[in-house]
């Protein structure tokens, strides 16, 4: 599953969703004006039935701020994304979490606002203020009602010319990152097996560290590390802007080139990011934990988002490992009782990801029994295919997490930043869409003969240690 279609968290994987694409809260309005050819035609038909057409405006200033702006008028809300091209794969080893950290910092102050003010002039006034990293990218949010866009673009820019970091700020947010490791990571069972599978696949590639970063990197850091990175990444030319919403697009691309056009832009930094070798057999690691059974995370080596594999691995993994109706959930659930849940995930981001499934297993089964069980699944594939009633399903069930994000401003925004930022192109999605409608049972089992072998398998398995003491 491609990166852009789910925001997922590994290993813990739920991803069971109502299909309904008869009805859509934005009315269909197309992208281009103009004759349209019967393919095209045909394409946007199928668009307009699943809710997915709406009219998205671009624009670059001449400092390289990209804009994307798309109008929906349905209810009177604005959602306003700030995506930075930058993420813990742009980072150097030994300065782990430097993006991650950036996230915090840049709510901090600046010249013209002050600290707190994106809480004190936005959040205090109804709207949703938020960010996130990536491997791949850093967004900063809001979701507010029109009339708070002005200050929005206002504060955003101000931060992006005029942020302020010193000593003090770096010392106070680093302690804030260290209890938000504790607390996902180091004190959580499933997040200490999701930072090792990355870490157990990738051996020279940037992914296998964590996005939050590693202690020791973080202590190492210091404030000319900081305005390095910030002058690099934090500038017009590697940031894109997506404004989704109650919005007219000429007055915003007015509002966005007032505020930001004095920024000086440097052009997008690139990423010399080395292909991850081979792996030429299995990998496997134990950890223990103050848990009452085993959990185990088995992963393979998979692709990136823009690699054709991409849409048969997909289809494969949501048969396989999606929902109570899978392959694997009424194999390992219901017949063999393994487990207590179980989920899997083809995850391609920018660069080749990994194709996982994990699971809790039920008291005194074995991290052993469950592989036989997987393995299992995966040669009966190998050898015998997949029915085309599964690849359907499949097929629905991958395209509604689309149309399901779009039915708000915000989910809007986020599906054409992300889109644009993996592929340099926002309408990207609808491309996809066709191609998952083409897998067939042949390339589901190419796929699972090319891909899933033993000799790529990694296995991260947590077994039950009541002497450890779970820090609280």
């Amino acid at each position: 599953m491609k990166q852009w279609k789910f925001q997922r968290f590994l290993p813990s994987l739920v991803l069971i969703l109502s299909f309904s694409c008869a009805s859509s809260p934005r009315p269909a309005q197309p992208l281009v004006v103009g004759q349209e050819s019967a393919a095209t035609r045909a394409e946007n038909l199928e668009l307009d039935r699943l809710g997915l057409r709406f009219p998205l405006v671009q624009k670059k200033l001449s400092n390289g701020l990209k804009i994307l702006v798309a109008e929906d008028h349905t209810v009177p809300i604005v959602a306003y994304q700030t995506w930075v091209n930058v993420g813990s794969v742009d980072e150097k080893f030994g300065l782990t979490g430097m993006a991650h950290l950036f996230e915090h910092l840049m709510f901090k102050d600046s010249e013209k606002y002050g600290p707190r003010a994106f809480f004190n002039r936005l959040e205090a006034k109804g709207a949703s203020v938020n960010a996130f990293t990536t491997r791949d990218y850093t967004v900063f949010y809001e979701t507010m009602v029109p009339t708070l866009l002005q200050t929005a673009i206002d504060l955003e820019s101000d931060r992006l010319m005029n942020l302020k970091v010193d000593n003090e700020a770096l010392f106070t947010e680093r302690q804030v990152v260290f209890e938000e490791r504790r607390m996902r990571t180091e004190n959580s069972p499933e997040g200490r097996m999701q930072e090792a599978i990355w870490a157990l696949l990738f051996r020279s590639h940037p992914y296998r560290w964590p996005v939050i970063g590693y202690e020791e990197d973080l202590k190492r850091m210091e404030l000319k590390d900081l305005e390095d990175f910030f002058a690099t990444y934090y500038q017009p030319g590697n940031v894109t802007v997506v404004v989704a919403g109650d919005v007219k697009a000429d007055a915003v691309f007015s509002q966005i080139e007032k505020a930001y056009g004095s920024i000086p832009g440097k052009g997008r930094p690139k990423r010399p990011v080395s292909a991850e070798p081979i792996q030429a057999e299995a990998r496997r690691q134990e950890l223990k934990d103050a848990v009452a059974s085993e959990k185990v995370t088995l992963a393979y080596p998979s692709t990136s988002a823009s690699q054709e594999d991409t849409y048969a691995l997909d289809v494969l993994s949501n048969i396989l490992f999606s929902g109570n109706s899978s392959r694997g959930y009424r194999e390992i659930v219901e017949n063999q009782d393994l487990a207590l849940a179980l989920g899997g995930v083809n995850y391609t981001p920018l660069y080749p990801g990994l194709f996982l499934v994990s699971a809790t297993l039920k008291s005194g089964r074995s991290s052993a029994e469950f592989e036989r069980a997987v393995e299992a699944l995966i040669t009966d594939v190998q050898t015998k295919g997949v029915t085309e009633t599964e690849i359907r399903t499949a097929v629905r069930q991958l395209t509604v997490q689309t149309v399901d994000s779009v039915r708000t401003s915000q989910g809007l925004a986020n599906l054409i930043g992300t889109v644009d930022a993996i592929f340099g192109d926002p309408t990207r999605f609808k491309e996809d869409l066709a191609k998952y409608a083409k897998v067939t049972s042949a390339d589901v089992v190419r796929v699972a003969r090319m891909y899933l072998i033993p000799a790529r398998k990694n296995v991260v398995t947590l077994v039950p240690n009541r002497k450890e003491r779970v820090h609280p």
